[in-house]
């Protein structure tokens, strides 16, 4: 995020910073001295949340009207591309930041039978929870020592633009109802894709794409159908998996974390325990006592 920045006291403006990408999105948090951010006209859709502190947004309307608008702890501040936005704050700001590039939410909107034309609404809430958490849930993912995969950041980011396309845009969906799940067929054909590439650092797409379904339509019958989300599914196939290996005695156990799609030996253990309360060693010996 390339934001011309300018403390009160011309020291380094931060005291904290932690950036993470991922296609179509980016998000930042950052502790600053009290400052100014100077007027820029961003190319991505900006929410901002203000962690702690007190931020006052000055924004420009089409109309050349300038709204000037406070926030406090925990508030929601949606600037829509294209439209001018300086800041200020007078004390020590914890903000966070999530950049939508509108291509990516076009294209999100249009797979999940939004229509292709619409707006986000420009917004100031005194709060927003579900956004505050999933972007304090991607920054931990962009910096955990094991990160789940490409899956997990998928339904992230997936319910995060939905939210906003159903709550903060002029969108209007034509989506069918779900109500039913998936039919047997199509769950057969996501099941049996999920268990062929357990391996894999599978996507939601190419889950979703299996089955001839939207992302966020098969992320919501999936877990209609099964009672689990798709990661969660994918976790206890590779875990069953896991203890298939285990049983034969004949591979070790780092390979086996690598066949059955986790990073490494430390983060197939982890998982293995929260699943079975044992360690993969303890549980192949009393399975082979």
């Amino acid at each position: 995020m390339q934001i011309n920045w300018k403390t009160n006291t011309n020291q380094t403006p931060y005291l904290f910073r932690q950036q993470a990408e991922w296609a179509g999105v980016k998000v930042h948090r950052a502790r600053v001295l009290p400052g100014r951010m100077l007027e820029h006209t961003p190319a991505f859709h900006e929410i901002n949340i203000t962690i702690s502190g007190k931020l006052t947004t000055v924004k420009s309307s089409a109309s050349g009207k300038r709204v000037i608008t406070k926030a406090g702890a925990e508030n929601l501040c949606l600037t829509p591309a294209g439209q001018p936005v300086s800041a200020f704050w007078d004390d020590t700001l914890d903000n966070m930041g999530i950049l939508l590039d509108p291509d990516f939410v076009v294209q999100t909107a249009i797979e999940n039978r939004f229509a292709s034309k619409f707006e986000l609404i420009e917004v100031y809430k005194d709060k927003d929870l579900l956004i505050q958490q999933i972007g304090l849930a991607l920054l931990a993912e962009a910096g955990a020592e094991n990160p789940s995969g490409k899956l997990y950041i998928e339904s992230l980011t997936q319910t995060f633009v939905l939210h906003l396309l159903k709550n903060y845009s002029t969108a209007n969906s034509s989506a069918e109802n779900l109500s039913g799940g998936l039919s047997g067929y199509k769950l057969r054909r996501a099941k049996e894709f999920i268990v062929e590439n357990l391996e894999e650092d599978l996507s939601l797409a190419e889950i979703a794409a299996a089955a001839d379904l939207s992302q966020y339509h098969f992320a919501r019958a999936f877990r209609k159908s099964t009672g689990s989300t798709p990661q969660q599914y994918l976790m206890q196939q590779r875990i069953e998996r896991a203890k298939e290996l285990l049983a034969k005695d004949d591979l070790p156990i780092v390979e086996i974390s690598l066949r059955t799609g986790f990073k490494n030996q430390s983060h197939f253990t982890t998982l293995f325990r929260k699943f079975t309360k044992l360690t993969p060693r303890t549980w192949r010996e009393l399975k082979l006592a």
